[in-house]
Parts: C-alpha cells; sequence; structure tokens
C-alpha cells in the first residue's frame, strides 16, 4: 500500500528545498518508513511549515495527485500539534477514503479521546512493528482494532490497546530509510546522523524521558551493536563517498564505558580505510563518578573531534532541585579539562528562566560559561513542554501562561518569574553569547556581530543568503 508521511518544522529553508543538509532529518520516520518498504510497501514524505499557509495544502495536493496514498501518518511534538491538527482535518475533508494516523512524543505522553476526532488512530510509543501490522492487516482485509500500542475508534467506541514491550534488540532493525527525504534537502552530501542507541538513563525535570519509559514494559535504554553501527556507517560511506562529518546520536555516550570503548576501537578500525579520517561528534552527559579519562582516550582515537554537554544551569541547587541533575560544578570542569586535554571540543547546552530560578541564579549559568569558555554553545529560553515535570511546576506556581506562543520558541520569553521577569529573562537570553566571549581575544568584534546578525534576523535570512551564493556559483560556473 501507498503511505505518505507528513512532517513539520519552522526551520526551512525554502518550501521546495526545507532541510539544509542530511543531519536535518528526522530518523523516527526513516526508521518506520525503512521496515514498511521492507514488508513491500510504498513510502513517500511531504514536509511542511505552518508559516506557509494555504500553501501546505497545495503541497498534500500534489502528493495525493502523483503518489495516491491509501494511508498519511504524521509525527507531532508539542509546538507542531495545532498546525498537525488542522492538515488532518484537511485531508478528512478532501481526500476522507485516507487513513489518518498520528504517533510521535507528544500523542505518546499526552494521549486524549479527543483526538480520535481528527485522527484514526493514535500510535502511542514504538511505531515501526504496529505500524507494519496495520498496513498489512488493511492490505489482506484483516481488522486492526487490536493492535498493541493503538487506540482506535470503531463504530463510536474507543479501543485503547495494550502496549508492546520497547523493541529488545534496535539492531535488527533495517537502517534508516534516508531516500525518503533526497528531494527536500538542499546538500546531501552534508554531515550525516547516525543513531546509536534509544532512551536515556536519566530524568531531568525539562524533558519527556521518564514519562516515555513509562509507557512500555521492558528494557527502555538500549544501545545499537556495534557491529551494526559499523555496517550502517560504511554503506553511508560508499554511497557519500564525499560525505567526512557523522554526528553519532545519543542521549549520552557515557552510559556504558565498555560498549563506548569497543565502539571507539571499530571506529579507528572504519577510518583505517580512508585518506582523510571521517570525523565524529556526539553528546554527553555528566554525572557524578563519571569515567571521563576513559571516555575521551577512547574518543580521540575514534577521531571525534567535539562533544556536546549539557550544562542548562551553572547554579548547583538548580541543577539539583529544579533539574534532577545531580553532579558538582567541579563534576563540568572535570570533564571539560579532560576533554580538552584529548583536543576535543566541547559545547554546552544553557536554559535561561527555568521554573523556581532567580536572576541571580542564572549569573552563575553565565559566570561558568565565562569560566570554560565553550567552543560553542545552545543557550535557549526555557519553554514548557506538556508531559513535563516543569511544565507541571510551572502551572503550579501560577506563572503558566494560558496561550502559549510557538512562533518563536525557545527564543522569546513566556514565563514571568518571582526571582526572574519576563524582561530579564529576554534581556540576558539577548545578551548572552556577547557576555560570554566579550572579554576573550578568541571571539572577534566579526564573529560577534555575525552571531547578532543571525540571531535577530533568523535562521531562515541566513539560510537565504546561502542558498543566494549557492546560486550565484552556480552561474558563474
Amino acid at each position: 500500500m501507498n503511505i505518505l508521511f507528513i512532517y513539520s518544522t519552522t526551520k526551512t529553508i525554502t518550501r521546495s528545498k526545507p532541510l539544509q543538509g542530511q543531519e536535518d532529518i528526522y530518523l523516527g520516520v526513516s526508521y518506520i518508513s525503512s521496515i514498511l518498504k521492507q514488508s513491500g510497501h510504498q513510502t513517500q514524505l511531504a514536509i511542511l511549515d505552518r508559516r506557509y499557509g494555504i500553501n501546505n495544502y497545495k503541497t498534500i495536493d500534489s502528493k495525493f495527485e502523483s503518489f495516491n496514498p491509501d494511508m498519511v501518518c504524521f509525527t507531532s511534538v508539542f509546538s507542531e500539534f495545532e498546525f498537525i491538527c488542522s492538515i488532518s482535518r484537511y485531508i478528512k475533508t478532501n481526500y476522507p477514503k485516507t487513513l489518518a494516523v498520528i504517533g510521535g512524543v507528544h500523542v505518546s505522553i499526552n494521549p486524549k479521546e479527543g483526538y480520535l476526532d481528527i485522527f484514526d488512530i493514535i500510535c502511542i510509543g514504538e511505531g515501526e512493528y504496529p505500524l507494519i501490522e496495520l498496513a498489512n492487516n488493511i492490505e489482506n482485509n484483516k481488522p486492526y482494532t487490536d493492535i498493541q500500542n493503538f487506540w482506535v475508534k470503531s463504530n463510536g467506541k474507543i479501543i485503547k490497546n495494550n502496549p508492546r514491550p520497547f523493541i529488545e534488540n534496535i539492531s535488527l532493525l533495517p537502517f534508516p530509510d534516508r531516500e525518503i527525504w533526497k528531494e527536500w534537502i538542499l546538500k546531501s552530501n552534508s554531515r550525516f546522523t547516525v543513531l546509536l542507541g534509544r532512551g536515556c538513563p536519566f530524568n531531568c525535570t525539562y524533558c519527556c524521558n521518564h514519562k516515555i519509559r513509562k509507557i512500555s514494559s521492558g528494557k527502555y535504554v538500549r544501545l545499537r551493536d556495534v557491529e551494526d553501527i559499523i555496517s550502517e556507517l560504511k554503506q553511508i560511506a560508499k554511497d557519500f563517498p564525499s560525505v567526512d562529518e557523522f554526528f553519532l546520536e545519543v542521549e549520552t555516550c557515557g552510559i556504558d564505558t565498555n560498549w563506548l570503548v569497543s565502539l571507539c576501537n571499530a571506529l579507528f578500525l572504519f577510518n583505517c580505510q580512508f585518506k582523510v579520517p571521517k570525523r565524529f561528534s556526539t553528546n554527553l552527559r555528566v554525572f557524578p563518578n563519571i569515567k571521563e579519562e576513559i571516555i575521551f582516550q577512547a574518543l580521540q582515537k575514534a577521531n571525534f573531534y567535539a562533544v556536546s554537554i549539557g550544562l542548562e544551569s551553572g547554579n548547583e541547587r538548580v541543577r539539583r532541585e529544579v533539574l534532577n541533575r545531580e553532579y558538582s560544578n567541579n563534576d563540568i570542569r572535570r570533564v571539560v579539562a579532560t576533554a580538552r586535554k584529548y583536543g576535543i571540543k566541547i559545547g554546552l547546552y544553557n536554559l535561561v528562566g527555568l521554573p523556581g530560578e532567580s536572576h541571580a541564579e542564572f549569573l552563575d549559568t553565565l559566570a561558568l560559561n565565562q569560566e570554560l569558555q565553550p567552543d560553542w554553545h545552545a543557550t535557549s529560553i526555557f519553554f514548557p513542554y506538556e508531559g513535563t515535570v516543569l511544565y507541571d511546576k510551572a502551572k503550579e506556581l501560577g506563572v503558566l501562561p494560558k496561550h502559549l506562543d510557538f512562533n518563536f520558541e525557545r527564543q522569546r520569553a513566556v514565563l514571568d518569574l518571582p526571582r526572574f521577569s519576563k524582561k530579564q529573562i529576554q534581556r540576558e537570553f539577548d545578551s548572552f553569547h556577547y557576555n560570554v566571549y566579550r572579554k576573550t581575544k578568541e571571539k572577534s568584534i566579526i564573529k560577534l556581530l555575525f552571531y547578532f546578525i543571525q540571531k535577530f534576523l533568523g535562521h531562515n535570512f541566513m539560510a537565504q543568503v546561502k542558498i543566494g551564493l549557492l546560486r550565484l556559483s552556480v552561474l558563474i560556473k
């Protein structure tokens, strides 16, 4: 059968080529598409952006005209859900015979019976095997109301099927389908993302992992077999020989140091076949008693050039009592120093305006960044996502707005805290980059100026400049 996936984002480059590179693809869709293709079904993808208004309907109509899907599969995060609902209503009105299935993080942790007035099926949890079962049953004229992980409305009655266990061995899944994204990507030979594992062992309050782990039974944190990861890298290197960089996606590479050392040894051998070795980057979560020497020694051997670390707050009370992150500032200092000892660059994630945070406590975040001088940072204003502990905390404190504005999600302050006003939050966020690097010689005025142009004129403005330069180079050639 023909299955159309719909993915939405507000970080589009252009309407026809919304994604800048391979690293922007959503692997959740890719894995499901791959396993459906393996079972003999045909899949395509449409990428939408709520800012494009009725042009989104034109994209949908074009796909229905050329592909004629029997089923449409949606995925959505909290901030995109209202828009995705409007697209489903459009499809159900104009193509009423098409089955509409919704999955993803938001509906998995916040399932509501009312969603079945908009979608035919809600998929709660991992979708690979439920979607295969659904597609096969429809093709074979079998009922599908009893498929595990699904909520279905049948004859006016809502059926809530039991969840199936988490996929025990994710290495048995086929490699993610990257072909489905090809028509939507501007630069196909950019950095690739390869998944190392699923699940997180920690329960940070701004994240939804604490809820996702409760959806199903079985082991939640699962790492792929090293041989399987290397096989995928070899396949990508064969298909895209010019690609020289990979982001190895995992919540933290330090979960299992024995596995990490085995992976890094295998990556070293993988790189021996290339004149110019491939470069890697990944994520690391700091925790007490982390084995940073073993970790960074292994990463250096495998040609990792960078690691991203979630600092989130430089205040130990906020990390401990608000974020549920148990480690000291000295732990962070030690890990960063060890990374630099092995020549590995460090990026820090920071949050501004957390429920329960004071302005003075946020200044500790600024001070620690000034001290550590990360090679880059990804700093966001806290946004309350439904289903997280901090969403409930904001509600309890009475600071959650009645209407959340998603247009500048994590870029504009939405909370007005008792000890950290909305204006202060916005001001600290806007000046954070400058304040971190203003006293260093390494960050020139030109670089700071470029950062502010990109920040205030927006992602799409800078993307259009890049696209214009690319088009100009083509004309010159």
